[in-house]
């Protein structure tokens, strides 16, 4: 099943009792397919920001997890373990093979960690913009204003609850580094909602995801906020770019 969306066309493919959504963009054959994962709630629109650019230099793939969007729901589980497995048969019914390089923004972070621990043969690199950490639910809300904790405890209505989520947060937990995968962070580093305690601990857990794997940048933008592709696009396009080549070199390293 097919659709047309604006110039692009957009498809919906069955996994197993429900069709999900996505957009194949970029006609370009060689290196590894850039695969999307969005923040939670969020659907691939969220990606816009970036997708023309990068669609000029490589190939990417964004879709709408089960429940969001135009992507149906069943009665599957909403949490990490289950988007992985739902991303990769999507991957694979669309034909789009590895390598992937994963880019993942916010709770979409925790999808591709998840993905890349489990599946790391598949993966050539990882890009995290301002993901969610395994720790934060246990730490952070404590740091924030009244306001802002009652805000964040209620925000989980979109897409999972709460419950689920923490599910997905202990899956990640107890889930493998990732070895010499090339990986980069991005931060936001203007991000108002937070309290002063709040915001260092989030640095510091920012900083305890680049140490994930050997082969890491963390790359701190001090004028965005938590949508990091969306303030700073151009800074975004130019990690993935400095990704791309990160890829390239890690494995002319690996055929040495």
């Amino acid at each position: 099943m097919s659709e047309c969306i604006g110039n692009e066309t957009g498809k919906k493919l069955d996994i197993g009792g429900i069709e999900l959504y996505y957009e194949l963009l970029g006609e370009h054959n060689e290196g590894p397919t850039l695969v999307f994962d969005s923040g939670y709630g969020a659907t691939l629109e969220s990606w816009n920001p970036i997708r023309d650019e990068v669609s000029k230099f490589s190939k990417l793939f964004i879709y709408d997890r089960a429940g969001v969007g135009k992507s149906e729901m069943d009665d599957r589980p909403r949490h990490s373990q289950q988007s992985v497995e739902n991303l990769r048969v999507l991957l694979k019914k669309a034909g789009v093979k590895p390598p992937y390089v994963l880019v993942g923004h916010s709770f979409g972070g925790l999808n591709i960690r998840l993905f890349a621990s489990t599946y790391p043969e598949e993966v050539a690199g990882v890009i995290l913009l301002d993901s969610t950490h395994e720790d934060q639910n246990k730490i952070l809300p404590y740091l924030f204003t009244k306001e802002v904790q009652e805000a964040y405890f209620n925000q989980f209505t979109l897409e999972g609850s709460l419950h689920e989520v923490e599910e997905s947060l202990e899956q990640v937990r107890t889930s493998k580094s990732f070895g010499n995968i090339p990986l980069i962070v991005v931060t936001g580093g203007l991000q108002p909602f937070h309290t002063v305690e709040s915001m260092a601990t989030w640095m510091r857990f920012q900083r305890e995801l680049a140490n994930l794997s050997t082969n890491n940048k963390h790359i701190v933008v001090e004028d965005a906020g938590h949508a990091v592709h969306a303030d700073q696009p151009q800074v975004v396009v130019g990690v993935i770019r400095d990704m791309l080549g990160m890829v390239n070199n890690n494995n002319k390293h690996l055929v040495l």
